[in-house]
This record gives C-alpha cells, structure tokens and sequence, in this order.
C-alpha cells in the first residue's frame, strides 16, 4: 500500500529595500509640499489612489534617494517597494500611478505661471514660519538655455558650457537661494517675449514679495547684467558683485578717467588708505544710469578694487609656468630633428613664434632676437655639373626674459574690480574676496539622478518648464535637511557658526546625501497573514541623524 504525504505549504516571505524612503517622505509632508501642491493643482478624476502633491512627493523620493536604485525606472521601483510606500504615505500606491501620462500631466500643472508662483509664495511662507531662517543675503544665478539635458537612460545631466547635446533645454532661468543656506526660493522663468532686461524687474519684485518686508543684499553671477544692478537699486536693495574682465576695468581707472570720484578703500583692521592701486585695496565712484521698463534709473556705483595675496600667487606660479613652457618651446623650433622641417627665413620663423606666444599668452614678457647667418659652400663639379657656389642661409633666434615686463605683469596679478551699492565702511574685504569662490551648488546637485524620462518624453516647453520646476522642489528639500541639521549641531556647541559659513559661503561638511546615506540597507517585511510587518531596528548613528534632523524614530515603525 503507498502512503502519500501532503506538501506543507509553502511560506513566502519577502522584503523591500526602504533605505531613507521614510526619511524623506516625512520630511517633504512637514515641509508641505503634498498639501500645497493639492491646493494650486488639480487632481484629475482618473489619477487614482495619489493626488498631484503625492505623486509629486513619490516621484522626488525615487529622485532623491541615496538607495541603489538607479537602474530601475519609477514604475519598477514603486512596484519592489509598494509596502514601504503604503504605511509611509496612508495609501497604496501602484506603477499605473506614477505611469508617464500622470507625471506628464503634473508637470504640465507646474508650467503654469499662476499657479506656480502661488505654489512658491506658500512654500516659502511655511518655510519661514516653520524654521524661521534669518536672512540677509540672497543669490541670483542665471541658468542659459541648453543648460541641462536628459541621457538616454533617463538621467538629468548638467551640461558643459559652449558644448551643445541633442533635447536640451531651451528656456533660460534665474534661481534665486538664500545665502549661506542654498535654499532655493523664487525659480523665474524668462519670457520669450520678453528680453532679459525687461524681466529683471520683474524678477527682483517677486523674491520681494516672497520675504518679509526689509532690505536685502544681492549677490551672484547674475549681477553680472547692469540692468539688474539697476533693478535692485530701483527696488531699494543692496548688490554685491565680482565684475567680469576686472583688469581692463582698473586699467581704465588707471588711466585717470574716473580719478575725479576716487576715494580710498580701507580694508579690514586697517586705519591708512592706501598710497597707491599697487596696494591691497582702493575704491572709486562710477556713475550709472539704465532704461527698465521706460523709465531710467540712476545711481552712482562703489567700484571696489582688491588684491588677493593668495590668488597673486597662485596667479604668478601659473604665469612662470607658462614662461618655461613658452622658452622650451620657442627653442624647440631652430632645434634640428630626423623628419623635422625648420622655418627657412625670418618671416617664417618671427610667425611660428609669434604663435608660440599667443598659445601661452606671455606676450611681452620675452626678448625675441632673430638674426641669419649666411654661408657660402663651394660644391665640386659631378659629372655634367661645374663647380659652383652653393649659398645655405641659417635662421636663429635668442630668446630672454623681459624682466621690467614681469615685474609689471606680477605686480597687476590678483585684483579683483567689484561693483556695490552699500554705503561704505562697509561691505569686509574677506565677504568680497569669498565672492571670488565657486558658485554654490544648485541644479548640479542633482546630476546623474534618474528621473525616469527619456529625451523624446519632454517633447514641449512646458514639460521642459515643469520638470526643472519640480526639481527645484527637490533642491529644496535637500537644502532644508542639511540646514535643519548645522542648526541643530550649533545649538549643541558642536559646530560654531564661523565652521559652519565663511562669509556668507557654506563650507560645512554636513550635506544632505551624507544623511541620507547612513540609512542605506535599511530593510521592511511586510507581515504574513497574521504577523506584523518588521524593519530594520535603528542604529545608534541612525538615531542621531534622525535627532539632528527633528524627526521622530517612529517614522521607521510600520503602523499596525
């Protein structure tokens, strides 16, 4: 007789990788964003399960997150991670809610002016409410167009200057960030129709209207245009600005053109002006006048001309460096080589030199003495050819140092020319010369991040519009977490606030990705039947971050 046994029951157990999903759900539904979002943009009747502010807090985490996902699109990564996204949200949440005609249809809702702005003056006064951030200074940069592109496998990529890639973006934007704390506030969008001059203004009376009222400081690469310049003194605001070509400016101060408005520059701790431009500093008056919308504006602005000790030096090591180059290279040209053609005549030789010069730009700075040396060679009569005299001419060249130029070269580098409208004695020496640091980080934070779009999805400008915009949202939510954190460390007595900011610049090592990282690995079981879903317990490191952050631990506690 055959006894048959019964196969138990299989038990499948399985787990998602939640990593600082938690995290940053929770953080972005204290800033508001969701609620927000759902006020300014309506969700459609077939969305489903999430609203136009979930799915875009959805689609900012998948972005946003340090968790190794960056193979998988956003429908793959919602479908290996519903459980998580369902006790964090309160909603189950399916690929078919994040598919590409939702997100498509979200940001077509953040393209539009009105409710954009809208969306921007709410999230800011939260923002202000919530925190209560003291600001002072306010950072303007101007995004080209062509400026960011998508890669085939659905990357945000930040392009290089001057090199052009196919779907790049086509719209020119200005991000406004609060100084020291990159925190983004007013992202414009310039008008078509409009040129750059004629939404300046526009420009400075919408980061206005998203502040208190109070005057603020400018400063940025933006500032660059003097017809911002003008906008913010119309608008009754200070500016701080490095100029472009700042030698060609003190030369023109040099030459007397401006010395009816010269006053010196007292630099920091210093009581003496100084006896001449060859010192540290000196200042001068330029008077301005611009054209904004109609009407003209006109002011007198402060140049300001300061000397780096530290940038002259590195200056003069990069300027002898290109010296010996240039040398080894201009004596390279009469050197006799196998298969190497030398100049013939003087001609020849003073072009190639002069191109020699103009590669390592010095210029000036080198002696060049041609002489030719004349032979005569008696040649002997060979078969059917008499003898004769053969005349064989030898181009050569002395190459020495101009040590007056040099000394004049080395002596103009390391000014720096700014244009300001603050009354004196201020703004320091060392707020300017932090100006001359690399801008802060804004859209390139994000380079490399999936964002799940292929190059033929964004096929509009509005869709262009929408996802920078909702980027955006993302520097913000970055911004704010290392923000709340050097806040938190200060008050501890654990960072100071000169560790903490060097003159208005964030050199803090505490960013948001570090945070972030330190929960990758965390893991989530849903439960079984019965069971209660479990994850990860927290490490003490974890705990830490979460305290710094102000958010509670039970943000890693399934809800049962």
């Amino acid at each position: 007789m055959l006894h048959t046994h019964k196969r138990p029951e299989m038990l499948v157990l399985a787990t998602e990788q939640s990593d600082d999903i938690p995290l940053l759900i929770a953080h972005m539904r204290r800033m508001g964003i969701p609620h927000i979002l759902d006020r300014h943009i309506p969700t459609r009747a077939y969305w489903g399960n999430l609203t136009s502010g979930w799915t875009a807090v959805v689609w900012l985490t998948h972005i946003l997150s340090c968790g190794d996902h960056k193979a998988s699109t956003i429908q793959q990564w919602v479908s290996s991670r519903s459980g998580t996204l369902h006790w964090c949200i309160g909603s189950e949440v399916t690929p078919v809610d994040v598919d590409i005609d939702r997100l498509h249809d979200l940001l077509i809702g953040l393209s539009r002016d009105p409710q954009w702005q809208a969306i921007e003056h709410d999230l800011n006064r939260h923002m202000l409410d919530t925190w209560a951030w003291t600001i002072d200074q306010i950072h303007v940069r101007i995004y080209e167009s062509r400026g960011w592109h998508i890669s085939p496998g659905g990357s945000f990529l930040v392009n290089q200057p001057h090199i052009w890639r196919a779907r790049m973006s086509r719209q020119p934007m200005a991000l406004a960030t609060l100084d020291p704390l990159n925190m983004p506030l007013v992202l414009h969008s310039f008008s078509q129709e409009r040129t750059y001059p004629a939404s300046f203004s526009d420009l400075v009376e919408r980061i206005s209207q998203n502040l208190p009222l109070r005057r603020y400081r400018f400063t940025g690469d933006a500032l660059t245009a003097v017809e911002f310049r003008g906008a913010i003194h119309q608008h009754n605001h200070e500016y701080l600005c490095l100029l472009p070509d700042s030698l060609s400016v003190l030369d023109t101060w040099l030459t007397g053109v401006q010395s009816v408005y010269r006053t010196p520059f007292l630099s920091e701790g210093s009581h003496d002006p100084p006896a001449s431009p060859s010192s540290d500093g000196i200042e001068w008056f330029m008077p301005m006048r611009v054209d904004l919308n109609g009407s003209p504006v006109v002011w007198n602005e402060r140049r300001i001309a300061i000397r780096s000790s530290n940038h002259a030096r590195i200056s003069e090591e990069a300027l002898r460096a290109r010296l010996t180059r240039a040398q080894a290279a201009l004596l390279a040209l009469g050197e006799r080589k196998r298969g190497k053609r030398r100049p013939r005549t003087i001609e020849d030789l003073r072009e190639a030199a002069h191109a020699i010069l103009d590669s390592y730009q010095v210029h000036g700075l080198l002696h060049l003495d041609f002489d030719e040396q004349v032979e005569e060679r008696v040649v002997r009569r060979y078969r059917g050819r008499p003898t004769g005299v053969r005349i064989e001419r030898n181009v050569r060249m002395k190459v020495s140092l101009n040590t007056d130029a040099l000394s004049r070269a080395v002596h103009s580098l390391g000014w720096q020319v700014f244009g300001s409208n603050i009354t004196p004695p201020e703004p320091a020496r060392d707020h300017m010369l932090s100006l001359t640091l690399p801008a802060a980080s804004g859209f390139e934070r994000l380079h490399g991040r999936p964002i799940s779009l292929a190059p033929h999805d964004v096929h509009s400008p509005e869709l262009e519009t929408g996802l920078i915009r909702l980027l955006s949202l993302g520097l913000r939510a970055l911004a704010s977490l290392e923000s709340i954190a050097r806040r938190r460390l200060i008050e501890e007595g654990v960072l100071t606030r000169s560790a903490n900011q060097d003159n208005g610049r964030s050199t803090s090592r505490i960013t948001s990705e570090r945070l972030l990282d330190a929960f990758r690995d965390m893991t989530f079981a849903p439960g079984f039947h019965h069971d209660l879903s479990s994850m990860t317990p927290l490490s003490p490191l974890q705990q830490r971050v979460l305290h710094l952050l102000e958010l509670p631990s039970e943000i890693y506690q399934p809800k049962r």
